[in-house]
């Protein structure tokens, strides 16, 4: 999805998933891209107030709460 989705992505990393998914971790949560279909980090962020006020602008702690408590919690 994420190489597909960016073009500048799958022009640096080919069809290296290990190198997509290190993209994706270390530039592309905090840039905001979006790593699969089913999660936007954007629209979650603008859904959770309660979120806002803790993490702010940190879009990659939004990632990382979705993956170890949105899920859980049905977010």
């Amino acid at each position: 999805y994420y190489t597909t989705k960016y073009s500048d992505v799958k022009m640096s990393v080919g069809s290296d998933e290990k190198k997509a998914l290190l993209h994706f971790i270390n530039n592309g949560m905090v840039e905001g891209r979006q790593g699969s279909d089913t999660f936007n980090v954007h629209t979650y962020k603008n859904r959770y107030v309660d979120l806002r006020n803790t993490y702010g602008n940190d879009l990659k702690s939004y990632y990382m709460h979705y993956i170890n408590y949105g899920v859980i919690e049905g977010r």
